[in-house]
């Protein structure tokens, strides 16, 4: 299943992966530093993203998308990615171990590091943390999370979704 989802092979590459739901400033600030990384080691930096998004798929229905597939592609792009690999987000996706999604990232991508947000975690049940992903040998480096300004809570699609549904009820 999953290896149509990555049928090109690249070159080696830092890997920044999420739902990147409208790459917002904390979005931007993560790919920029995976593009810094990328650069630094004489690689490409794919970004991998998902769609339909995993909370939709997961508890629908969901609040709309920031903006659409088309615009985000060109939103990450811009943040730094050469690459924008789109993974359909399935239920057979969800459920597929951590371990097994990070093998085809390597296998199928030529992943030599992945950059995230220090909250991230991936595969089924979120069992992929950044502690499990470093003990199965993977390369991780975190970025920060960003705050809103004058505010404690992290930046996020969640909370942007939220308060423009609110904003227009």
């Amino acid at each position: 299943m999953i290896e149509r989802l990555f049928k090109a092979h690249h070159a080696p590459c830092v890997v920044t992966a999420g739902t990147f739901d409208g790459v917002h400033s904390g979005h931007r600030q993560l790919v920029a530093r995976a593009a810094t990384l990328a650069r630094e080691r004489g690689v490409r930096l794919t970004a991998v993203t998902f769609s339909p998004r995993p909370d939709a798929v997961a508890r629908p229905p969901g609040l709309p998308d920031l903006c659409g597939l088309d615009e985000r592609v060109l939103r990450l792009r811009r943040a730094g990615a050469d690459d924008v690999v789109v993974v359909p987000f399935t239920r057979a996706l969800m459920g597929m171990p951590a371990a097994d999604f990070v093998r085809h990232l390597v296998d199928s991508l030529g992943m030599r590091a992945l950059c995230v947000g220090e909250d991230f975690a991936l595969g089924r049940g979120r069992e992929g943390t950044i502690d499990a992903l470093r003990a199965m040998g993977v390369d991780v480096v975190t970025v920060p999370l960003m705050c809103e300004p004058g505010r404690r809570e992290k930046i996020s699609s969640s909370r942007l979704r939220a308060r423009l549904v609110a904003a227009h009820a």
